[in-house]
């Protein structure tokens, strides 16, 4: 069942051993090593409690299809709240805007996201260094590069860095909101 994949990832992302979980709980070890191996399920109020301490949803711990949200990572403050602007006129209602590639980690430690768009220049980090990174932690985020630069040469390092999609600045929402429609 997928309660237990989702408890034991929360516990190892978090690096908490069972003994520790259990504690926590205030139920035996076993119990946690059953939920994981499905062997049981949580109980509705040990399903609440386990939701408010990894801080997830109960939908997201049961596996159900969450709201897809998004990383906006872009130093300009003005690029990054005009593509939270479209995405949220197109119905998407979890929106961060982060500056730089620090801020961009520590949002993705608390919840990954569904897709990010990421610019290649940042103050802290290579954006194409970040892509890689991250495709290489965890595949299934969609990231689409939103950058100045248009090099035939950025562009096929993105490509091999994973990157779902690519657009330049200057951009139109429609631009974003096609991106949008491929990633459905």
């Amino acid at each position: 069942m997928y309660i237990g994949n989702q408890i034991l990832e929360l516990r190892k992302k978090r690096g908490i051993t069972q003994e520790m979980l259990a504690e926590e709980m205030g139920v035996s070890v076993g119990a946690v090593s059953k939920w994981e191996t499905g062997k049981s399920i949580p109980d509705v109020i040990m399903l609440c409690a386990l939701a408010d301490y990894f801080e997830v949803t109960t939908d997201e711990l049961l596996g159900r299809a969450s709201e897809k949200d998004f990383i906006i990572c872009d130093d300009a403050q003005l690029i990054g709240m005009a593509v939270k602007d479209i995405l949220t006129k197109n119905g998407y209602k979890n929106v961060r805007v982060v500056e730089n590639g620090e801020q961009l980690y520590e949002e993705i430690k608390t919840k990954i996201p569904y897709g990010i768009f990421l610019d290649i220049h940042l103050p802290d980090i290579d954006g194409l260094d970040l892509l890689n990174d991250i495709k290489q932690q965890n595949k299934e985020i969609k990231i689409i590069m939103l950058t100045a630069d248009s090099s035939d040469e950025t562009k096929s390092k993105a490509v091999e860095y994973g990157a779902d999609a690519y657009i330049t600045k200057p951009f139109l929402p429609e631009h974003i909101e096609m991106v949008l429609k491929t990633m459905e």
